[in-house]
């Protein structure tokens, strides 16, 4: 049996009654939490002094917030101090300075808990430093991957929105840039946890165009300060970084949807992101209103009161108070009709999604629950998981929800539209092969994609041979009908769902081969060019045979060095297909450089 008390503290004293009735719990089993709204290091060195004259030899974890939460209701600028009493559960905390080094800060931590293989650790992380937030997915990726049975949760520490420090803290120790946390241990104890983002994708697509790392440069070919400009105006972009956690970037990310803010703002107009985009990669802005959290606090007691649980802890993202104001109580409300909860608002959240895969949330409400039994437990509060929403607060949340629903619908059939006149855009009008317009944008993301990856980048460029006099002695209506079947030919060949075929102009066909090496590039041409040989269209004034040949030209880079360019690619191609042509044409050449 867990046994959790939270208390709106203000001085000492206040501890008093709860010492006294737990005087003689073990302290090892027992667990005291800190969400302090007083920000200061001065504040937060009072608070703990109070705690360990009283509780002396407890663990305890602390951190600075961007608001508390207590009992189902938010708070600002308090300090609420949650302590669980566990009946078998051993407790042990731990707090590192990460130095620049999160991964080194993510092993530190794991081998001082490594001993006692706990199935839950709650960590709170520093998260800005010299101005600028801080990305925890190496400490966590270190941490989880060296605990892959432990669920990890927590949040990055707040200010109240200031952006200038953080704290966090054990009983022992207070940093400005590392991580606390507690290992839970027991052989009865139940941990779960769960979440939910309310933040959706709306309105148009756009691509990243230029990305080094965190680092983007360019979206749909404008920087990312231009881009957030023109859609988001002023009101955003005075108070970037911070004001964009409102607006983050959508995009997938393993079968999940995912909000991405960014961390730094450089003076070119590039954004440094909490997480890496790829080349090509499509993201949306994101949208959230009290409709959406509404329905997701719905889902989330919906799923929590099928699971044990005797105390739950909160970590949510400060967003979500920023947009709910007064109403943020109806994101939390629901949990408290489960069980005692407490938490606080965090500039970032820690979740488990799969064991040994903990990810570094924006946006989103998680909620780890404990208990020290497998027991559910039953309320009537269960049946009526709505009844903490006033009918006109219902009101006024469809209304936002018809709202959004007719945005998004629009926008949506703007985009298939879209799409519609981007695939006639990108097709060759005779032969229903992408053209050389696409060709062309693709293969250049193709290159700059495995220039990154030093993975191997093949094309194999095709010529009908005698084009010409197929054409003087069969006619041009005969001679687009050939270059239809060509195409059909080409388009049947087994390939790849990343491998593109294009008519390159004329009587010339072009393959894009990513991550395919000399010989693969070398077999897949061979096959092309024997099919043609089966199907034996007839071309009676051929110098070559008397049905159509094909003859190919390949070139393979493998390292992509920085003095080979795509041009340059497209070229040493071209001149195997002209050796392949010189040396008799019906055949195939190719090359592979470095």
């Amino acid at each position: 049996m867990i046994t959790s008390l939270n208390l709106l503290y203000s001085q000492q004293s206040d501890l008093f009654p709860i010492r006294q009735r737990f005087q003689a719990h073990p302290s090892q089993q027992t667990l005291i939490q800190v969400f302090s709204g007083r920000v200061r290091r001065s504040q937060v060195e009072s608070i703990l002094i109070d705690l360990t004259e009283v509780f002396p030899n407890t663990p305890i974890v602390g951190t600075t917030t961007a608001g508390e939460i207590c009992d189902g209701q938010a708070w600002n600028n308090t300090v609420v101090i949650n302590f669980s009493f566990f009946e078998s559960t051993v407790v042990k905390s731990s707090i590192v300075n990460c130095n620049g080094d999160l991964q080194l800060a993510g092993k530190t931590l794991a081998r001082n808990f490594a001993n006692s293989q706990p199935q839950a650790l709650i960590v709170f992380g520093c998260s800005i430093k010299d101005g600028n937030k801080i990305n925890a997915t190496q400490l966590l990726t270190a941490l989880a991957e060296a605990l892959p049975k432990t669920i990890i949760a927590g949040g990055q520490a707040g200010d109240n929105g200031n952006g200038k420090i953080t704290y966090v803290f054990t009983e022992n120790e207070i940093v400005d840039y590392g991580a606390a946390a507690v290992s839970l241990t027991g052989e009865h104890l139940v941990v779960n946890n769960t979440f939910n983002l309310s933040w959706i994708p709306i309105g148009k697509k756009f691509k990243i165009t230029k990305v080094v790392g965190q680092r983007v440069y360019r979206i749909d070919d404008r920087t990312p300060l231009e881009l957030y400009n023109y859609y988001l105006g002023a009101e955003v972009v005075d108070e970037l970084p911070l004001s964009a956690a409102d607006f983050p970037l959508m995009t997938e990310r393993e079968g999940m949807t995912m909000a991405i803010h960014p961390l730094f703002v450089h003076d070119d107009g590039s954004f440094d992101y909490i997480y890496c985009f790829d080349l090509g990669e499509q993201v949306q802005f994101g949208f959230c209103h009290s409709g959406l959290l509404q329905t997701a606090a719905d889902k989330t007691f919906e799923e929590l009161k099928r699971k044990p649980m005797q105390t739950a802890f909160i970590y949510s993202c400060v967003s979500r108070k920023w947009i709910l104001g007064r109403d943020i109580d109806l994101d939390i409300a629901p949990i408290e009709k489960l069980a005692s909860t407490t938490g606080f608002f965090a500039y970032g959240e820690y979740f488990t999604r799969t064991p040994g895969k903990c990810l570094h949330f924006g946006q989103t409400m998680t909620v780890l629950t404990l208990a020290e039994t497998n027991e559910i437990k039953q309320t009537s509060e269960n049946k009526k998981s709505k009844s903490w929403v006033v009918e006109q607060d219902s009101k006024q949340l469809k209304t936002l929800r018809v709202l959004h629903r007719l945005v998004e619908t629009s926008a949506r059939e703007t985009e298939l539209a879209n799409q519609k006149l981007a695939e006639m855009a990108h097709k060759d009008g005779l032969t229903g092969l992408l053209n050389r317009r696409y060709f062309d944008c693709r293969f250049a993301d193709e290159f700059q994609l495995a220039r990154r990856t030093k993975a191997p980048l093949s094309l194999i460029m095709i010529d009908v041979d005698e084009f010409k006099l197929y054409n003087d002695t069969y006619g041009h209506i005969k001679g687009d009908s050939c270059l239809c079947t060509v195409a059909d030919v080409l388009r049947q060949i087994p390939q790849r769902a990343e491998d593109v075929v294009c008519r390159y102009g004329g009587e010339e066909f072009i393959y894009i081969l990513p991550n395919t090496d000399f010989e693969g590039a070398m077999n897949l041409a061979e096959q092309i060019r024997r099919d043609f040989d089966k199907i034996a269209i007839p071309h009676a004034t051929s110098r070559v045979a008397n049905y159509l040949t094909v003859s190919i030209g390949i070139q393979t880079a493998t390292l992509l060095d920085r003095q080979m360019t795509a041009e340059k690619l497209i070229e040493l191609c071209d001149q195997q297909l002209y050796l392949a042509k010189q040396s008799g044409r019906n055949r195939v050449c190719g090359a592979q450089t470095a």
